[in-house]
């Protein structure tokens, strides 16, 4: 349709609305984003997303409370969450005592989160949740990540060379490895914890499709788990799946589940089965889960 004769063009904006830097567009890709690598406006959405639900899970630490902290310059990077104390809480808006103390607790308890979710949560561009998981699984630790080049990189399944290229810039500059090194100072949890898979376990080897909503359980966290376990996780139903774990809402998938006579469970019956993985074989403790 025709534009009405009085509308001008969109003009692109040529700088950051935030600091004014220029703003530049990457090859392929619609989004522009700011030159400027301390724009308080990355900042601010890094900062948002380093303490958000599939990152760091930091409760009470949403978006509104990250701008309070950066008005009162409280922080700067994300290193600066592990500094916050109650009393310089307290006097922010809308802050009370019980909050202050559980924003605080709630940062502490962050640190045991696992390498992969920080990774995840570092805002690397290009790492999703599962690319970060691969990475913290392949090399164990932040040292043999730093240690590695883009081909090594590359060279993981379900990583290419331009998601290796982006980790190895990210992590060549130096203010990053900064942070790194302060995270992991302030307690940080540096490297991953995989428990070995038992060829036992009731998912060693499945094809599992998860699908609804867990009363519990987000999905990527069960899919995490199942994978844990030596299961393969895919996103559709056929012949050759083993399990479909249906939670509400499920729809389509489970409808072709049933058709095909694939053995649906529930997230009770997965929780159960994933951890009575350990004590299949062993009649007594297989009794007791009944």
């Amino acid at each position: 349709g025709k534009r009405p004769e009085d509308t001008k063009p969109y003009a692109m904006p040529q700088e950051c609305p935030e600091c004014g830097w220029a703003v530049e567009r990457k090859d392929g890709e619609a989004a522009l984003r700011c030159t400027n690598p301390h724009c308080p406006a990355l900042g601010r959405e890094g900062l948002i997303h380093f303490a958000s639900k599939g990152a760091m899970d930091i409760e009470g630490c949403g978006p509104a409370v990250i701008n309070q902290l950066l008005e009162a310059e409280l922080i700067r990077d994300v290193s600066d969450l592990y500094l916050l104390t109650k009393e310089q809480l307290v006097v922010l808006d809308r802050m009370g005592e019980k909050s202050a103390e559980n924003l605080v607790k709630a940062i502490a308890a962050s640190k045991e989160q696992s390498f992969d979710r920080l990774l995840f949560g570092l805002g690397i561009r290009h790492v999703g949740a599962k690319v970060a998981r691969l990475l913290a699984v392949h090399f164990g630790t932040v040292e043999n990540l730093l240690a590695a080049d883009a081909e090594q990189i590359a060279a993981i399944d379900d990583i290419g060379p331009k998601i290796a290229e982006s980790v190895v810039t990210y992590l060549a500059s130096p203010s990053n490895r900064d942070l790194l090194t302060r995270l992991k100072e302030l307690g940080l949890n540096m490297e991953m914890q995989v428990q070995a898979v038992s060829e036992e376990h009731p998912f060693y080897g499945k094809t599992m499709v998860f699908t609804g909503t867990m009363p519990t359980l987000g999905r990527a966290e069960a899919q995490t788990m199942a994978q844990d376990a030596g299961a393969k996780v895919s996103g559709s139903v056929s012949k050759k799946t083993d399990y479909v774990v249906a939670g509400a809402e499920a729809g389509s998938k489970l409808t072709k589940a049933e058709q095909l006579g694939v053995t649906v469970i529930d997230e009770a019956e997965f929780l159960r089965l994933l951890s009575g993985g350990a004590a299949a074989g062993s009649g007594e403790a297989q009794e007791t889960l009944f």
